[in-house]
């Protein structure tokens, strides 16, 4: 009886370790997971700080739903920006400016 208590006691340990070495390796995945060279910068922000995240989106839908009109013109400025920056920062590469 001795003997069948020793045994569960060593492999109780030994998975008491294993389950620890996981939960290191898990943590660095995850670390590198949400890391700014994984995700990008604006991503990564959004992972550590959530809470925020959620607040800026509730603000953003609210003014969406309060005032549509203001909200449609800004997207379609964004969108009419984001257009003519891919239009010219080739040729501004072409150029030869350094475009970072």
């Amino acid at each position: 009886m001795a003997s069948k208590s020793a045994d569960l006691a060593a492999r109780r340990e030994a998975l008491v370790s294993r389950c620890a070495d996981q939960r290191t390796q898990v943590a660095y995945d995850f670390a590198m997971l949400s890391s700014p060279q994984t995700l990008g910068l604006i991503p990564a922000y959004a992972a550590r700080h959530k809470k925020m995240a959620l607040i800026v989106a509730g603000i953003a839908a609210g003014l969406a739903l309060a005032k549509p009109k203001w909200m449609v013109g800004s997207a379609t400025a964004v969108v009419s920006a984001y257009k003519l920056a891919q239009k010219l920062l080739p040729v501004l590469r072409w150029k030869g400016f350094e475009v970072h």
